[in-house]
């Protein structure tokens, strides 16, 4: 199996319908210059098989180097398992050459390609790349969503969304333009509890470009109180990238008002999968936050972060 280092162009245009836009060179330009190196790599054979893009950081390769997860990319769905487990014996043998140290790889959920999923576990496991950290994700399933969903989801979860439906709140999407004032609400809820905000307003209009963004708020009346910024990151799947609301109005129980109201919108947009996020770090939960989300009737998948070492 041949290795080819291309540009972010010649990788784009090699897979022109990628699993999720986190594994696009457009998306991964936007922050190729907080690297030492960014490697667009090809796999090939007869034919060009696979497709990584690594950032390389304290001469470790990283994938993803600046997004939630990254991972291989395949030209067809058909991929054997013999070509993964050559392409990764060659990507080794490619970075001992070039001295690096190790290889850590994130790759997705399984509800984004199943089957590549699985073969990339099988493959990874017998390539020597053991498991790092194993987060717990969250994603809902449009499907899940009708008019009987406050009978279907945790009965505190139903509580709390009848309690917020009494206030007269009210929901909406933002124009693109307007998005700055969701991304407000979520700083200042970051801020009030002691989180960082790690996304400026300006990086992410720079990121708007390259990933359709919607941007939704609540209100009481006419002050804002709760917003989401939420990213198309593949066919027919949506990513949270930040909810929050400002914790004086918790009383309002305004995440539940917000999940309900995210989860029907997409619903009628034909939306299948709403990608939640995760609620570990390092494999550590945060326990209310898991809790919230399996709640309002989200399913869990696995984030398996993967580490070779070359050392």
């Amino acid at each position: 199996m041949e290795i080819l280092e291309v540009s972010p162009q010649i990788f784009d245009a090699t897979f022109p319908k990628p699993s999720h836009v986190f594994n696009t060179g457009k998306f991964n330009e936007l922050n190729a210059s907080r690297f030492e190196v960014v490697y667009y790599l090809l796999f090939k054979d007869s034919k060009t098989r696979l497709g990584i893009a690594f950032g390389l950081k304290d001469n470790v390769l990283l994938s993803p180097f600046s997004a939630p997860y990254g991972g291989f990319e395949n030209v067809s769905s058909d991929i054997k398992l013999y070509q993964i487990d050559a392409a990764l014996e060659a990507l080794s043998q490619w970075a001992e050459n070039k001295g690096i140290v190790g290889i850590r790889i994130l790759p997705p959920s399984t509800f984004y390609t199943p089957d590549f999923s699985a073969k990339m576990t099988n493959c990874l496991y017998r390539a020597g790349f053991t498991t790092q950290n194993i987060e717990l994700n969250y994603y809902f399933q449009t499907d899940n969503f009708s008019d009987s969903y406050s009978q279907t989801i945790w009965y505190n979860a139903k509580k709390n969304l009848n309690k917020s439906l009494s206030y007269g709140l009210t929901f909406e999407k933002l124009a693109a333009e307007n998005g700055s004032v969701a991304h407000a609400i979520i700083g200042q809820n970051r801020s009030e509890r002691g989180f960082p905000m790690r996304l400026t307003w300006e990086q992410l209009e720079t990121t708007s470009v390259v990933i359709p963004v919607d941007y939704f708020l609540v209100k009481d009346a006419d002050t804002p109180i709760a917003s989401a910024i939420i990213y198309h990151v593949a066919p027919s799947i949506v990513r949270v990238v930040y909810w929050g609301d400002l914790p004086k109005y918790s009383d309002f129980k305004t995440m539940n008002f917000l999940s309900y109201n995210v989860f029907k919108y997409y619903k009628e947009q034909g939306i299948k999968t709403i990608d939640i996020g995760h609620s570990t770090v390092d494999s550590i939960p945060n326990n209310g936050l898991c809790e919230f989300k399996e709640g309002i009737g989200c399913s869990i998948d696995l984030l398996t972060e993967y580490y070779k070492s070359l050392v």
